[in-house]
């Protein structure tokens, strides 16, 4: 009886594998030879897949925002405390989180030379702005903060925040630095509830 292979099961696997090859040896090491031997897989399998090498590095840039959409999806609360773990889930706060930043880093560096790319990239943009909007308006259902609020101007000046913290914590490794990042945004936010207020 063949074995039956759960699909969505090896493509984690793979976007993992992917994931650590990008963040351990960088853009130049990330072809289906190498990310085959990541995930303990068959070359052929692999290219099978992912034919060319634009197609696995979109597939990369996929998996980190299925895995981000995942996480999001399994928080709960309401009010600051989930806005505040809602804009974690796209800091580099942990090892999972620090692969993705790097690997959407060195896609995102060469999608400016590279138009098959862009699309991706640009979702996956979209996808953290979105998360910024989410938050915002969450703190306004919750009441913590007014419904006058300029809601777009601060879903944009949240993205901007966000991804200046993402890279200075890209650049720090230090245990405080996360921490620091998260007093930041906590502090960023408690200015709208204070406007409320």
């Amino acid at each position: 009886m063949p074995k039956l292979i759960d699909h969505a099961q090896r493509d984690r696997e793979i976007g993992e594998a992917a994931m650590r090859v990008l963040a351990r040896d960088g853009l130049a090491s990330l072809s289906v030879r190498k990310v085959a031997d990541e995930a303990g897989l068959a070359t052929a399998s692999l290219r099978r897949a992912f034919p060319t090498q634009a197609a696995l590095r979109t597939f990369c840039l996929d998996e980190i925002r299925t895995a981000v959409a995942r996480r999001l999806r399994a928080l709960s609360g309401e009010g600051m405390p989930l806005v505040l773990s809602m804009l974690a889930e796209v800091l580099p706060l942990d090892t999972v989180r620090r692969r993705e930043m790097i690997a959407q880093m060195q896609l995102g560096a060469l999608a400016l030379t590279d138009a098959s790319l862009d699309a991706s990239v640009r979702e996956l943009s979209d996808g953290v702005r979105s998360v910024c909007a989410a938050a915002i308006a969450e703190l306004v259902r919750s009441g913590a903060a007014s419904e006058a609020v300029d809601a777009e101007f601060e879903a944009d000046r949240l993205h901007a925040l966000l991804d200046g913290l993402a890279l200075h914590l890209l650049w720090r490794t230090d245990a405080d630095d996360g921490a620091r990042a998260q007093g930041v945004l906590e502090r960023h936010l408690s200015g709208l509830v204070a406007a409320r207020a």
